[in-house]
């Protein structure tokens, strides 16, 4: 049930990157849908990895695909309160 309260929490701050969030276990499943907004997450990834949010980034952008990333998450608190930090349009 928290789990819940938490992904609704981190949908709500990438609200404005148009993006697609699924969460399996640790394992964090997000899809943007232009790469403007994928650029803008994968540049700051690394940020988060050395703030021990995340860890094992898997980018996926195929041509002509919007752009994915998997990721693990270890502070799901403090991804939240970084993409709140971190959110420039």
């Amino acid at each position: 049930m928290e789990s819940n309260i938490k992904l609704e929490e981190l949908k709500k701050a990438l609200k404005y990157r148009n993006c697609t969030v699924e969460k399996h276990s640790n394992v964090m499943e997000i899809t943007f849908e232009n790469d403007e907004d994928g650029d803008w997450f994968e540049g700051i990834f690394e940020y988060y990895q050395r703030e021990s949010a995340v860890c094992c980034l898997m980018p996926i952008r195929p041509k002509n695909t919007p752009p994915k990333f998997i990721f693990n998450v270890k502070d799901m608190d403090k991804l939240i309160e970084l993409i709140k930090e971190n959110y420039i349009k």
